[in-house]
């Protein structure tokens, strides 16, 4: 059994004795019972909500409605946050114009724009949108800038002696140069964009996971609020490893080493035709 392998097994053996726990510790009366509902209630409490949805909604509707959310806000953030990071790592002046900026917003939890949110936007889909972006927003951009300005000066001058000009060496050398910390970026935003559904969804939601959770728990209905709460976390962790099989995927050469990186750039240009190149390895050019 390779080591990958075994790794999983470990960890579905953690979850299932996990599982084993929470029902002995769920039944022994340790703990009340409506404090800390047994598997098999919450599973009874899944099929009733899966059958009779929630407050008048299918369950699949306050699912997809937190989701669209968090994905919006998220897609938002990244098409318009990679960009401008790379712009401001690229760009020493622009760096310092939003240094400050960032820096001031940045610490101050989300939670506090929510009225702020609601006065401007209202209590529709686009403060909880325009939430969600903003929190994210912040990281894509520092993760990207800070990806672009730890480019290795070796690969630039690798570039520039094969005859690469400004726009080449951009998009040929420090964009993939970048990926690793822009693939980060991607992560980071996508964890900050589910945790702030709930936040979100304070806003007058009528429909989604968080109003799941809030409104269960007002009327003291646990068993709903731990479905809410698990379904968030398992959607949560299907959008990570979605996101790190994409890394693995866009990442496979990540570790190999730089004189590698030098040769997987040379042999990529010399297939793309680029004039001046030859298949001898780097280091040897200069001989």
């Amino acid at each position: 059994m390779s080591q990958a392998a075994r790794l999983r097994w470990i960890s579905l053996a953690s979850v299932i004795v996990f599982i084993i726990v929470w029902a002995v510790v769920a039944s022994s009366g340790w703990v009340r019972e409506d404090a800390l509902p047994s598997p098999a209630k919450l599973l009874a409490t899944l099929k009733t909500m899966l059958a009779e949805g929630y407050s008048g909604s299918p369950l699949w509707k306050h699912v997809g409605m937190s989701v669209m959310r968090a994905v919006c806000g998220f897609l938002a953030a990244v098409i318009l946050g990679v960009p401008f990071g790379i712009l401001v790592g690229r760009h020493e002046v622009l760096g310092a114009v939003v240094a400050p900026i960032i820096g001031f917003f940045r610490p101050i939890p989300p939670i506090a724009f929510l009225t702020l949110f609601v006065f401007y936007f209202g209590i529709g889909e686009s403060s909880k949108i325009g939430l969600i972006f903003m929190a994210a927003f912040w990281y894509v951009v520092l993760n990207c800038a800070d990806g672009v300005r730890s480019v290795p000066q070796m690969l630039i001058r690798a570039g520039e002696s094969m005859g690469l000009n400004a726009r080449q060496l951009f998009f040929k050398v420090v964009i993939p140069a970048a990926m690793p910390s822009i693939m980060t970026a991607l992560r980071a935003a996508s964890a900050i964009s589910w945790t702030l559904v709930v936040a979100s969804e304070l806003l007058g939601a009528q429909a989604g996971l968080g109003f799941i959770i809030l409104d269960s728990a007002q009327y003291f209905n646990i068993p709903a609020t731990f479905i809410g709460i698990i379904l968030i976390g398992m959607i949560g962790l299907l959008w990570e490893l979605t996101l790190s099989a994409v890394q693995r995927r866009v990442l496979h050469w990540q570790g190999r080493g730089p004189i590698v990186s030098v040769r997987r750039l040379q042999e990529g240009l010399v297939r793309r035709g680029a004039p001046g190149l030859t298949t001898r390895p780097f280091a040897d050019q200069g001989r």
